[in-house]
């Protein structure tokens, strides 16, 4: 259950600023240096804890800023896996840091997740967030179809990775994390040009249960799963989430976090069909465009969604992550605009309830 109605909250990552990308960079480029880079992070969090306290979020997170890329801390934590910089040429957006696995994949470290946690902690009075990779998404990003077969299959990567993200998941409870989030562009992608295939459900069901795996039997925290965008269903190639109504059944997850930018016929079928013991996570924000929602405009998609669930099973945040990667070039200004303007359509909309 929600603390509050329309609880607003972040999926995760947020921009990092052009000195910090060339700390990383340097780190990245002559391997030295770990110790000042580290140092710098600690130093940087408090900034992105009090830009989300400023804006009035009511769950932050440490912006991600820690990380080199999502599942940058994933690797850093694994033997066997190597990373390397990988530029690109599209919108905002001229570099990621890539990884494979080039080895045998054993866990050297935990707890890497429940010190970011912890740190952040430190610097802020608000309840905080940490998200996670499920393990189908951790093979998508380190495991490699040229350079890993001779080290493990997909199939192997991905169940060596679940008791090591669970274990993760333990040590963010005992480090006192309430909200503990899950992401996967995979769950309900497979097969998606035939919806109604076994092909799909299968593909549906084993993400599923995958996940299932890591959180069933941890008590004490509260768990999302942020869907990464809008699944292109069927030939047509339609955006939408029903047609994953069947694994949500079965999914042991308190919240999934959807886009619902431009909500349709489709997403009201989704929230119609959701289990009633969920909550429902509206991505109200968009988070990587120029523009800046209007407060009255989040607070339109949102009521959307409420008029289905109920303002106490809805909770606002942006549709992504503000950063999916170190090299994501959006200002922090802007950022903290449109979570000002968020925190005020959910002030809104608390005041309609």
């Amino acid at each position: 259950m929600l603390d509050r109605p329309f609880l607003t909250t972040v999926v995760g990552s947020m921009p990092r600023p052009k000195f910090f990308r060339d700390r990383v960079d340097r780190h990245l480029a002559d391997g030295a240096g770990e110790g000042d880079l580290l140092d710098l992070m600690d130093r940087s969090i408090p900034y992105v804890a009090a830009l989300q306290e400023a804006a009035g979020v009511d769950v932050i997170s440490d912006g991600e800023w820690r990380r080199k890329s999502y599942v940058g801390v994933i690797a850093e934590m694994l033997t066997g896996v190597e990373q390397f910089k990988v530029p690109l040429d599209s919108f905002r957006h001229d570099a990621r840091v890539g990884y494979a696995v080039i080895g045998p994949v054993a866990p050297t470290r935990e707890g890497l997740f429940a010190e970011e946690a912890v740190k952040l902690r430190r610097n802020t009075s608000k309840a905080v967030r940490v998200a996670l990779p499920t393990p189908h998404l951790t093979a998508s990003f380190l495991w490699d179809p040229v350079k890993s077969p001779p080290h493990c299959s997909e199939r192997e990567f991905i169940e060596t990775m679940v008791p090591i993200i669970r274990r993760e998941v333990e040590l963010l409870r005992d480090a006192g994390v309430r909200y503990v989030q899950f992401d996967d562009t995979r769950i309900g992608g497979a097969h998606a040009e035939e919806p109604e295939s076994v092909a799909y459900r299968d593909a549906l069901f084993d993400s599923v249960d995958t996940l299932n795996r890591v959180v069933d039997g941890i008590d004490g925290i509260y768990t999302s799963l942020h869907l990464c965008g809008k699944r292109h269903i069927g030939p047509d190639q339609v955006p939408r989430y029903d047609t994953m109504l069947p694994g949500f059944e079965r999914l042991h997850i308190d919240m999934p976090m959807f886009e619902m930018l431009q909500f349709d016929d489709y997403d009201r079928a989704l929230l119609c069909g959701l289990p009633e013991r969920m909550d429902v996570g509206c991505g109200c924000v968009a988070s990587k465009t120029f523009e800046v929602d209007t407060p009255a405009e989040i607070a339109a998609r949102a009521r959307e969604a409420a008029k289905i669930v109920g303002p106490e099973r809805t909770a606002l945040h942006p549709d992504c992550g503000f950063s999916p990667g170190t090299y994501f070039d959006i200002p922090l200004d802007e950022i903290y605009q449109k979570l000002g303007n968020m925190t005020r359509a959910a002030e809104m909309l608390r005041a309609e309830a």
